[in-house]
């Protein structure tokens, strides 16, 4: 048997082919839980989409006040869609992304901004 680098990044035990249990991972008495990625709830995406609803009318409301107004709005559009995507299809990376991009967006509306916070923080506990 050989001794790992420590310098090496370790990226913990990967197995592959054949059957396995928690036994054969971490020991006797070890159980195997398989990741599963989950749909979002429906009442979560509903509670999300009504706030993104919120949010839109606001900058509708402040359209004048920003500059990228448009792009905010498909900033939120995206954010839906991922949010409502198939567990394999969600991109968190885009949501993140399209988050920051309207942090910067909806800055110059200080009540934009503030209503931002409890989407992102249902987003990111759906995703």
């Amino acid at each position: 048997m050989s001794t790992p680098d420590p310098s090496a990044p370790n990226y913990g035990t990967v197995i592959s082919g054949g059957t396995f249990t928690g036994a054969n991972i971490g020991g006797q008495g070890s159980v195997f839980q398989p990741g599963q990625a989950r749909s979002v709830p429906r009442d979560e995406l509903e509670r999300l989409r009504s706030q993104v609803a919120a949010l839109l009318a606001l900058v509708e409301a402040h359209a004048a006040e920003l500059p990228q107004a448009g792009q905010a709005r498909r900033d939120l559009e995206e954010v839906l869609a991922e949010a409502g995507a198939e567990p394999g299809e969600r991109d968190p990376a885009r949501v993140t992304a399209a988050l920051d991009r309207l942090g910067t967006r909806l800055a110059p509306v200080t009540a934009l901004a503030a209503a931002l916070g409890p989407i992102a923080d249902l987003v990111a506990a759906l995703l």
